[in-house]
Parts: structure tokens; C-alpha cells; sequence
């Protein structure tokens, strides 16, 4: 399948990078100093010009900053015909915005994460009742080894966004604050990250694999008037639970005020 990326920064450089491991792919960017690297180190074409892409892809993804959809839209639209898959990644844009835009291909609404870079996404895709199977297959064929694919009612993209799309920054965030804990009681850097990522793994595949809920497992660690106890008190205190949901929470509602 020959596909075409518009817009080589984070995102689309992340999908780039696997999509070419599994398809024929083309690039373009305004900023040459994107998409010339990138075409070189994954061995893509490096389109000169949308009417280029458009020419030779089957599916094109979408994969420019949300505030340049519309001066895109004017030059790419009547580039697109009816058999062309469209696939976008714009956080806070909306199918319906998508589709007074784009006026002939078949669109589909994706949020991916970055962790895509190592095969381990977490991609949402609007399911709309419109949308054929046989799109929706050539869909799949394009996220093929970017990770897993979760069909969703456009209503929860934005939540959906918030728990995958941003929540990478906010767990990276607390992972650091936990690396400085190492390095304060004496620890260098790399050894507290490697510890506490090792501790993460195991967490998470202690909550996969056991029956106990996410309460009953912490208070399995928290031993009366013991150490983690006197840990979680202080937590809470600074109300760091209140934080990270609201954080979250937050993202969301940012995504709506896009929308709106």
C-alpha cells in the first residue's frame, strides 16, 4: 500500500518510522529540515509538493498542527478523489470539521500515542456506522505494528486522548519525581530509574495477573503504622491524587474547548 504522511514533526516522524517497515511511503513537509532527514534514515520518498503526495498515495495521514488545518485543507482538498483514505491524527478536530474541509476522500479520525515509537500505541479510531469494512481493514493494514487499535464513538475521543495521548508526559512526570526521591536518599540517576522502571513493570504485571482491586493490592504493601502507610499519608496530604486527576481531567477539557 503506498501511503503519504503530511507533516514529519513528533508524530507523524514516530508512525513514519514504522509504517515504512510495512508499506511504500511518501513525505511531505513545509520544512524540508523534517522530511529530507527522515526520508534518508527510513528510506521514504520526500514529496516536493502536496499534488506529488496526493498523486501517488492510496491513504493519506493527516499529521500537521490543528491551527494549519485549514490553509492545508485549501491547497490538498481538490488534490484528494473519492478512493483516497484520509486519516487524521489532529487533537480537538472533530469528523464533521474534517468533513466540511475535505469534500471527496473517506475520512477516519485516529489518536495515537508516542509510544508507537516501540510498537506499544495505544490508538483510538472513530467507529463511524458510515464507515465500509473493507476501509476499515485497509485502516488496520496501515497501523500495522504501531500498536493497539481501540474503535470508539467519536463522543470519548477527547477523554480517550487525555488517558492515552497526553497521559505519557504526565507518567513521565511522576516517574522523574520519583528518580530525584532516588537521588536524594543517595542514589546516582540511572540506577533509581532502572529500579524504579523495573518496579513499574512488576507492578503492572502484578495487577494484570491478580484478581485484587487496585485499593486491595495497596493496602497489601501498607502494613499498619508502617513505612508505606506514613507514604501514601504525605501524598495524599499534598493531595497528589487530586492533582493527577485533575491534570488529566484538564486535557480534556482542553480538547473540547478546541472543538467548540
Amino acid at each position: 500500500m503506498k501511503i503519504g504522511i503530511i507533516g514529519c514533526g513528533v508524530m507523524g516522524g514516530a508512525m513514519a518510522r514504522t509504517i515504512a517497515v510495512h508499506h511504500e511511503l511518501l513525505l511531505f513537509d513545509h520544512k524540508r529540515s523534517n522530511s529530507d532527514p527522515l526520508g534518508r534514515e527510513i528510506g521514504a520518498k520526500v514529496c516536493s509538493s502536496f499534488a506529488e503526495l496526493a498523486k501517488e498515495s492510496e491513504v493519506v495521514i493527516l499529521a500537521v498542527k490543528p491551527i494549519h488545518v485549514e490553509s492545508v485543507a485549501d491547497d490538498l482538498d481538490p488534490l484528494l478523489d473519492k478512493e483516497t483514505l484520509l486519516l487524521s491524527i489532529l487533537g480537538g478536530t472533530a469528523l464533521k470539521t474534517l468533513r466540511e474541509l475535505f469534500s471527496k476522500p473517506t475520512i477516519f479520525r485516529l489518536m495515537p500515542n508516542l509510544p508507537l515509537l516501540c510498537g506499544k500505541g495505544v490508538i483510538g479510531v472513530v467507529d463511524d456506522e458510515g464507515d465500509s469494512d473493507e476501509d476499515k481493514a485497509r485502516v488496520l493494514a496501515c497501523l500495522k505494528g504501531l500498536g493497539s487499535v481501540s474503535w470508539l464513538k467519536e463522543s470519548l475521543m477527547n477523554g480517550f486522548a487525555a488517558l492515552t495521548g497526553s497521559n505519557p508526559a504526565f507518567i513521565y512526570l511522576i516517574i522523574e519525581a520519583m528518580v530525584e526521591a532516588g537521588i536524594t536518599m543517595g542514589f546516582k540517576a540511572d540506577q533509581a530509574q532502572e529500579l524504579l522502571l523495573e518496579t513499574i513493570e512488576g507492578s503492572i504485571a502484578l495487577l494484570r495477573h491478580s484478581k485484587s482491586s487496585l485499593a486491595e493490592l495497596r493496602w497489601q504493601i501498607a502494613s499498619p503504622g508502617g513505612t508505606t502507610i506514613a507514604g501514601l499519608n504525605e501524598l495524599e496530604a499534598h493531595k497528589v491524587r487530586h492533582g493527577i486527576t485533575r491534570g488529566i481531567v484538564r486535557t480534556y477539557e482542553r480538547a473540547e474547548e478546541m472543538e467548540e
